[in-house]
């Protein structure tokens, strides 16, 4: 299996490139870009036009990666593998894995790109220049929330997993085979002028209640000293209520019939439970003591 740091490299280098190549410095940038003309792009495909500049890159962004006009990417393509070869990178792919993630990244500057032109509005007539602007200053604030949400949980499932592998080598080295006990203490939360800040959860209606589960793992990230340093803000309380929000995030498939939640799956169709392709692998359940 692929390490995720690979995939993260190459990803990231594909980034640098159509930064460079296209003079942006954020993919928002983007939605200024000047799109080749359709007489350009039909007497391309169509006549003996020229071919696109490959010195000032305009996309045709009526159309997919598999426009004529859009084999530019082909041209990336090339000038990535030989940016891998000068600069000698450690991590290396072929040219399909590559071509993949220019592709990917394609789709989505050129879904920037269209999201920001102007609309019609409910009336049926083009936006004002005051519509057009609130509405990209809305997308903007929502895909920068959404982008801190994914932040926020790929660093919250990095802490949890380094918490879990530094207990179970602690557990393995001192031969101890209490690993469904945990030491715990009350959590102390800091409290100024009265009022207490703390996340509330949002509930996974699908996902089994373990709960008190990630809040031992939680709780071992301030207790242990040895698996995070004590520089930083002090990790905020984690609330979970019956009437905290729903999620929005789609189940999970694939996972063992443990971890959803049996109210749930009582209440899906055959034909969407049968989507989730619940794995039949055997997932035996360890409840977990505080002591």
């Amino acid at each position: 299996m692929e390490p995720n740091y690979h995939r993260d490299f190459i990803l990231a280098e594909v980034r640098r490139l159509f930064k460079e190549k296209l003079g942006i410095v954020q993919d928002i940038d983007f939605i200024t870009h000047a799109p080749a003309s359709a007489a350009d792009v039909h007497a391309y495909e169509y006549e003996d036009g020229p071919s696109p500049d490959t010195d000032k890159i305009a996309f045709d962004l009526a159309r997919n990666y598999s426009s004529p006009w859009n084999t530019l990417l082909s041209f990336l393509l090339c000038e990535f593998q030989l940016r891998c070869a000068s600069e000698a990178w450690p991590i290396r792919k072929e040219d399909d894995y590559v071509e993949e993630i220019l592709w990917e990244c394609y789709k989505r500057l050129r879904t920037l790109w269209r999201n920001a032109q102007p609309k019609l509005t409910t009336k049926g007539v083009p936006e004002t220049p005051a519509e057009h602007e609130a509405r990209l200053v809305e997308d903007s604030q929502r895909l920068g929330k959404e982008s801190r949400q994914a932040t926020r949980r790929r660093n919250k499932y990095h802490r949890r997993k380094t918490v879990l592998d530094c207990i179970v080598a602690m557990k393995s080295e001192t031969s101890d085979d209490d690993l469904g006990s945990w030491n715990m203490s009350s959590e102390e939360s800091s409290v100024e002028n009265g009022i207490e800040n703390v996340l509330r959860v949002k509930k996974l209606e699908w996902r089994r209640n373990i709960d008190k589960e990630l809040e031992i793992v939680d709780l071992q990230r301030v207790l242990d000293k040895d698996i995070f340093c004590s520089q930083g803000s002090k990790p905020l309380p984690r609330k979970h209520a019956p009437d905290n929000p729903i999620s929005s995030r789609v189940p999970v498939v694939g996972l063992p019939m443990a971890l959803y939640d049996d109210t749930w799956i009582l209440q899906l169709t055959e034909c969407r439970r049968e989507s989730l392709e619940i794995s039949k692998a055997p997932f035996p359940w360890m409840k977990l003591v505080a002591t």
